[in-house]
């Protein structure tokens, strides 16, 4: 008999974790949209109810994650498993912490892949996971869940796992914006590295402008790294020569 898991949240990345989920587990999904097809081992739910199951996968945006808390605090079980998607983690963990009863598992966990990413399987595939309060017996079945489907897994505390986003995934996504925001277009004739520079644009204009806000305004090193390129910006033109040139 298949494990049923529930996922509050069916965005570009709810769908794609459902898809994953469901080949080995039934999966009830609850979210605020209503456009998007179910099936293949994919159902819609009542809160309550999916907020009930023994996994609870929260894959809303972090701006809603409080919300999503305080709605699901009296429907979770004792003993479950709850565990985030968030690209953020000293925050998210902070409020599960707070917000959920003390006899729920607790879990941070950030695929670092999404929808733009996805190779059609798992395998080879990084999952940070930050333990919060977890049973051995859970973060087994965690491991031997992501042996089985190859999956490289890496343990971090919330606070190493921020430090190492605002880093990589913030600069990127940061480059992947300024770029068409200085009205610069992308070309289809160039070097391999522009290449590079087209892939981060398109994979930055695919997700929303909330997700990139949301990435800045609650990971804790976000405006320090921020006040970094600024300082790093003004360095680099400030070591330049805008003189006239001579024909």
């Amino acid at each position: 008999m298949k494990p049923t898991v529930g996922l509050i949240g069916y965005g570009r990345f709810g769908r794609l974790a459902a898809r994953y989920m469901a080949t080995s587990a039934d999966v009830i999904v609850c979210d605020r949209g209503t456009g998007h097809r179910r099936g293949g081992g994919v159902r819609h739910g009542a809160f309550a109810e999916v907020a009930a199951q023994p996994v609870v996968v929260l894959a809303v945006p972090i701006s809603s994650m409080r919300g999503v808390l305080r709605r699901m605090r009296k429907h979770v079980t004792p003993g479950a498993l709850v565990l985030d998607v968030c690209s953020v983690k000293v925050l998210p963990v902070r409020w599960m912490k707070n917000l959920l009863p003390p006899a729920v598992s607790i879990v941070g966990m950030h695929p670092l892949f999404g929808p733009d990413s996805d190779t059609g399987t798992l395998r080879g595939q990084r999952v940070v996971l930050c333990p919060v309060r977890a049973r051995p017996s859970q973060l087994r079945a965690l491991r031997r869940i992501a042996v089985r489907r190859g999956i490289r897994l890496c343990l971090m505390t919330p606070r190493d796992h921020d430090r190492l986003m605002a880093e990589t995934l913030l600069v990127s996504h940061y480059v992947g914006r300024l770029v068409p925001a200085a009205g610069i277009r992308m070309r289809a004739w160039s070097t391999p590295s522009y290449d590079h520079l087209r892939g981060l644009v398109d994979v930055a204009g695919n997700d929303t402008r909330g997700l990139f806000r949301d990435m800045w305004k609650f990971n804790p090193y976000g405006r320090r790294l921020a006040a970094r390129l600024r300082a790093a910006h003004g360095r680099l033109v400030s070591g330049m020569r805008f003189g006239s040139v001579d024909s």
